[in-house]
């Protein structure tokens, strides 16, 4: 059984993204944590916020979560968790096969790396599943895009999203891997033999991406019909993509389909 964890922040009782991780789970028959971080850091000096309030109403919002989870048909529980919120979603996550949580590709004061769900990629979390804000296609996830540059993330983020692709209608793996020096390099990972033994039968291109490879990346994904972008987050140095750019920080930033991520 699949274990996931939705972040749950100050999101309305029926948004699409949260419908659709509820969907989600009921596809796979996941069992779904509804996650409700409460901060206790320094910020609460400048809101003034109560510690004890701000949990208090948060645990007042077990009885509509699990309402939601009883009408999805889908085994769930809510969790309140105190602390720095990076830190805290990123310690829970470990017990997680993914989180879901919504990216807010519109929020100004948010930019890409240094908002709390994405800083949390930095830390030692699992992989997340990002629903920009203005996504309303669901999370059925029936067509599937794997960016493919043959890194530790990606290879990490392919593997993570294995039970969505094995039962995604369509999966599409752009290979922008660059070979090697022979004799010097090491070989390449078996991408294609893995995932034919996992029984996902993928349709493979070469992706030259090279400029701009985040928007070419997802000018492809859409021109696919995807529903989904499976992608190695910070393929390269992560302060460098933060301060240079990079296809990390241009779809975080840019999105307008679901983002599957792993560092």
């Amino acid at each position: 059984m699949l274990d996931l964890i939705v972040n749950i922040g100050p999101t309305e009782a029926d948004a699409p993204w949260l419908r659709g991780a509820l969907a989600l789970a009921h596809r796979h028959q996941a069992f779904l944590t509804g996650l409700q971080l409460v901060r206790a850091d320094a910020s609460l000096v400048e809101t003034c916020d109560d510690p004890v309030l701000l949990e208090s109403r948060a645990q007042a919002r077990r009885d509509w979560w699990l309402e939601l989870c009883r009408e999805a048909g889908v085994a769930g529980e809510w969790e309140v968790r105190p602390g720095v919120h990076v830190d805290a979603l990123a310690k829970r996550s470990r017990l997680a096969d993914f989180v879901i949580g919504q990216l807010h590709i519109r929020e100004p004061d948010a930019p890409a790396g240094f908002d709390e769900i994405t800083r949390a990629l930095f830390a030692s979390s699992s992989p997340m599943l990002l629903v920009p804000d203005g996504w309303q296609g669901g999370l059925r996830a029936e067509r599937v895009v794997i960016a493919w540059n043959g890194s530790g993330t990606a290879a990490h983020a392919v593997k993570a999203a294995l039970p969505l692709l094995q039962q995604a209608l369509a999966v599409h793996v752009l290979d922008g891997e660059r070979p090697g020096l022979p004799g010097i390099s090491m070989p390449p990972l078996p991408l294609r033999e893995w995932l034919r033994r996992h029984q996902v039968d993928a349709q493979w291109e070469t992706f030259e991406g090279e400029p701009d490879a985040g928007q070419n990346l997802q000018e492809r994904a859409k021109a696919l019909h995807a529903e989904l972008l499976v992608v190695g987050a910070w393929g390269r140095s992560r302060i460098r993509e933060l301060v240079l750019g990079g296809a990390t920080r241009w779809l975080l930033e840019h999105a307008t389909l679901p983002l599957f991520m792993a560092h």
